[in-house]
């Protein structure tokens, strides 16, 4: 019982991309000046971004890890999306979070079409998450939101 094999690769649904690329993406947010964002372009990011972890890690990526859900790797998957403009601002944050760890050969980025969402779930139980991004989640059908990110969504 537990995460993938080892040794298995995750099933992909689109490309693999850079840390940077993901940065980039997310950073299209809609300022109205003095940091308030405009929420009537929200829900305009037509993707969502796939974060897993695939190799070890120092202890002082550990406190960062934990606070994603990533502890262990091959195990866990984290979404970063852009479902509304305070939940895409998180997304970024974490997103430049992990840029600043350089954690490159550590954690990949998947982008994935959010035309094929189907499911929302929210769930911090890791195995759960795993399987549903990565093995039951046909054409990338399930996005999955921890409790942290479900409060940022309103």
């Amino acid at each position: 019982p537990g995460g993938r094999n080892p040794g298995s690769a995750p099933r992909t649904h689109g490309p693999i991309v850079d840390i940077d690329d993901v940065v980039d993406a997310l950073s299209n947010l809609t300022d109205m000046g003095f940091g308030a964002l405009d929420n009537s372009d929200n829900d305009h990011l037509d993707f969502y971004v796939v974060v897993r972890r695939n190799g070890g890690g120092t202890k002082t990526n550990k406190k960062l890890f934990d606070k994603l859900n990533l502890r262990r790797p091959e195990e866990g998957a984290l979404c970063l999306s852009g479902l509304t403009a305070r939940l895409q601002k998180n997304s970024l944050q974490t997103a430049k979070d992990l840029k600043r760890a350089r954690v490159y050969d550590i954690v990949e980025y998947e982008l994935r079409s959010r035309a094929n969402v189907r499911n929302i779930i929210v769930t911090d139980d890791i195995l759960l998450a795993d399987r549903l991004v990565n093995d039951c989640g046909g054409d990338g059908q399930n996005m999955v939101l921890s409790w942290r990110q479900l409060q940022q969504v309103w």
